[in-house]
């Protein structure tokens, strides 16, 4: 089984390394060390649906868990110069996390 966890976990760093919009760099919070080179894709025009079954476009960002972690709620991307803060997390399905950024 560790031969098949190897092959599966390089296939994912090739699919995200090519299918990736670029690379951005991840503040987690205040006064922590920076995480360069985190592959990202950003979604201009997201819908979310809300509790009450209303519909909003945000902007997300996708990244790969394994290189940010639990996302702190103070955390802030930079993609191509510009910072985007941490909105919440509008998906998390244990290998990516969708962020609402704003």
């Amino acid at each position: 089984m560790a031969f098949f966890d190897q092959y599966a976990s390089r296939l994912n760093e090739a699919a995200i390394k090519h299918l990736s919009d670029g690379l951005c760099t991840y503040h987690p919070v205040p006064n922590a060390a920076d995480v360069i080179d985190v592959p990202y894709q950003f979604d201009n025009d997201f819908e979310v649906i809300d509790e009450n079954g209303l519909g909003r476009k945000v902007k997300t960002l996708l990244v790969p868990v394994a290189k940010v972690g639990e996302v702190d709620r103070r955390a802030e991307f930079t993609v191509n110069g510009r910072r985007w803060r941490y909105g919440s997390i509008v998906e998390d399905d244990g290998a990516f996390v969708r962020i609402e950024v704003t």
